[in-house]
């Protein structure tokens, strides 16, 4: 097989390649799109809703527990997406998690604190709305994460164009020279460093004697 069809045959699958590869950006960055309202709208609800609980009963524990996990779950969330850190994704799940069982386990002892309000149940029942609307788009996030991780050692990232192999193998065939041209540039170097060998000023001076016509001239 010559040159020019290995280069053609490369070039037909990278191609298809970049085609396969450009598909699964795009699918990622679509599902992005929508990973972001799956974890912010039921975040931007429930914080409103816990200070509307708070304000009804005159109990702030609802709203301070909204403001101290939403903020740290919004981040981690918005790193997981948008910067593809797997590790923040998972963190949505923990930190969702935690607060379920502590709402949980603090509702029997909501009584005695705050006079039958029932307001650890209540928040539990909504917070368990979010942590399985967020705790599933933090999954999503996962998946799509090693997808993209998977993409980003591949050639072409992010774009996945065919120029980028263009560019590859041109660079390549810049770096081959032909036999010819190599064999001529290696007579050349081995001429020039020949004629450096040659010193003049190492060859004997000989002083011819003057001819006598050259002495009768000069008297005239």
């Amino acid at each position: 097989m010559t040159n020019y069809e290995e280069l053609a045959r490369n070039r037909n699958l990278k191609s298809q390649e970049f085609a396969h590869n450009r598909t699964l950006m795009n699918k990622i960055n679509k599902i992005r799109s929508v990973l972001f309202f799956l974890y912010f709208v039921p975040m931007i609800v429930y914080i409103p809703t816990a200070f509307f609980m708070g304000f009804i009963t005159n109990i702030s524990v609802a709203g301070l527990d909204a403001l101290i996990v939403i903020p740290a779950v919004g981040y981690c969330a918005w790193r997981g997406c948008y910067s593809y850190r797997d590790f923040m994704a998972l963190l949505v799940l923990v930190i969702l998690f935690i607060n379920q069982l502590l709402l949980m386990f603090l509702s029997p002892y909501e009584n005695s604190m705050f006079h039958k309000f029932d307001i650890f149940h209540k928040c539990a029942m909504i917070h368990m709305v979010l942590l399985v609307i967020c705790g599933t788009a933090a999954v999503i996030n996962l998946k799509i994460n090693v997808q993209y991780h998977k993409l980003e050692a591949s050639d072409g990232f992010p774009h996945f164009n065919e120029r980028f192999f263009d560019q590859e193998m041109d660079t390549q065939q810049s770096k081959i020279k032909d036999p010819y041209q190599d064999k001529i540039d290696r007579n050349r170097k081995y001429s020039s460093d020949e004629m450096t060998d040659v010193n003049f000023d190492d060859q004997p001076y000989k002083e011819y004697p003057k001819s006598e016509g050259s002495d009768t001239m000069d008297s005239i």
